[in-house]
C-alpha cells in the first residue's frame, strides 16, 4: 500500500505517485497552503481514533 499524505488544513488527500518528490513550493490544489501542511496518513491511527470516538458517543 502506498503512503498517503493529507493536507491538515482542508483534508485534501494527495493522489500522486510520490509526495516527497514534489517541489518544496508545492501548494494544495484546494486551499493553496504549502507542502509543510501535509501530513502522512496513518490508517491504523485513524481507525483507532474513530473507534475511541464511537465508544465515547455510545455511552
Amino acid at each position: 500500500m502506498k503512503t498517503q499524505y493529507m493536507c491538515s488544513i482542508c483534508g485534501y488527500v494527495y493522489d500522486g505517485e510520490d509526495f516527497q518528490k514534489e517541489p518544496n513550493d508545492y501548494r494544495c490544489p484546494l486551499c493553496d497552503h504549502g507542502k509543510e501542511e501535509f501530513k502522512e496518513r496513518s490508517i491504523e491511527l485513524e481507525v483507532h481514533l474513530a473507534s475511541d470516538e464511537y465508544q465515547r458517543n455510545k455511552k
